[in-house]
C-alpha cells in the first residue's frame, strides 16, 4: 500500500475540493465536502469502549468527553463498545454523553452494542446514531475516512470481517484515487501481535495495497499499542469506562489523539484522563 503523498500531489487534490463524496451516516454535523480543505493539517481524537449501562456510569466517560472538548480537534472517531449489552437505553444513554462533545463524531459498532450474533443487521446502532449503513466513509480537511463495522455483531471469538462487508469496502476503495489520503477505523485492531488482532486483518489490508493509507484507528484490545505496519500506524487506545478495566493491566485511561500534517505524516499521543 502507499503510505506518503507529496506536498505538491496532496495540494493539487486539496485544491479540488473532493467534490462529490458523501458520507451516509455522518454524525453532528461534519465538514461538507464542499467546503475548501485545509491543506491535509487534520486533529483527529479518537476514543472506545466506554460500556455504558445507564447514568450511573457516565461520569468517567463525562470526564473523558470534557477533557477532549479542552483539547479540541477536527473531529473524533468513536471506535465502539460504547455499551454493555447493545440495549436501547444504553446506545441512548451513551450517545447522550457523546453528544456533549464540541467536534463531529463518527461511530463505529463494537461488539458489546450489538444485539445479534453472527451477520443479523444492526439496525438499532443506526437508529440511534443516527447512521444511513452501519460502514461509511466522509472526508475532512482532504483526508477520507473510512469506517466499518466487521458485521459479525455479539461474536468477538469470530470476528473476522464479513464477506460482505468486504465488498462495501473494496467497492468504496475503488472510487477514492490512489494518491488521497486514508483513515481506517473499526472496533477491532489490525496490527500484527495484538490481542484480539482481526482474523483476516492481512486480507482486509491488502484492499489497500494501492491506495495511501496513513494510519489504522482500533480499540477493544483496552490497552495503549502503536505499530508501524508497512509504514502505516495503527493503534488501539485504553478504554474509557469506569465499570471496567485495561485488558493489559495498565491503569490510565482516556482517548487517544493523531495529527496529519501537510506532509501527510502522522503522529499520535495517548492522553491520560484521571478518574
Amino acid at each position: 500500500m502507499k503510505t506518503a503523498l507529496t506536498r505538491r500531489a496532496f495540494l493539487k487534490t486539496t485544491a479540488a475540493g473532493l467534490a462529490g463524496t458523501v458520507a451516509p451516516g455522518l454524525v453532528l454535523g461534519a465538514e461538507p465536502t464542499s467546503r475548501t480543505p485545509r491543506r491535509g493539517r487534520v486533529k483527529i481524537l479518537a476514543v472506545s469502549d466506554m460500556h455504558i449501562v445507564d447514568e450511573s456510569t457516565t461520569a468517567y466517560p463525562r470526564k473523558v468527553i470534557q477533557a477532549m472538548n479542552e483539547e479540541g480537534g477536527d473531529l473524533v472517531l468513536v471506535c465502539g463498545d460504547l455499551a454493555k449489552d447493545g440495549k436501547r437505553s444504553e446506545l441512548e444513554t451513551a450517545k447522550r454523553v457523546l453528544d456533549e462533545l464540541k467536534m463531529p463524531y463518527h461511530p463505529v459498532l463494537g461488539n458489546h452494542d450489538a444485539l445479534y450474533s453472527g451477520e443479523k443487521e444492526e439496525t438499532l446502532f443506526k437508529d440511534v446514531f443516527g447512521l444511513k449503513q452501519n460502514s461509511y466513509h466522509f472526508v475532512t480537511n482532504g483526508v477520507h475516512f473510512v469506517g466499518i463495522d466487521h458485521g459479525c455483531g455479539k461474536s468477538y471469538g469470530k470476528n473476522a470481517v464479513k464477506p460482505h462487508v468486504m465488498a462495501w469496502l473494496k467497492q468504496t476503495l475503488a472510487d477514492i484515487p490512489d494518491d488521497e489520503p486514508i483513515v481506517f477505523f473499526s472496533h477491532y485492531p489490525f496490527a500484527k501481535g495484538v490481542r484480539y488482532q482481526t482474523p483476516n486483518a492481512t486480507e482486509v489490508l491488502t484492499l489497500f495495497r494501492e491506495k495511501t493509507l496513513l494510519a489504522m484507528v482500533g480499540g477493544h484490545f483496552h490497552g495503549n499499542t502503536e505499530h508501524r505496519q508497512d509504514g502505516v500506524l495503527m493503534t488501539t487506545t485504553a478504554c474509557s469506562s469506569g465499570t471496567r478495566g485495561n485488558h493489559d493491566g495498565t491503569k490510565a485511561k482516556g482517548y487517544r489523539v493523531f495529527f496529519i500534517d501537510e506532509q501527510m505524516n502522522v503522529t499520535t499521543e495517548f492522553k491520560e484522563v484521571s478518574p
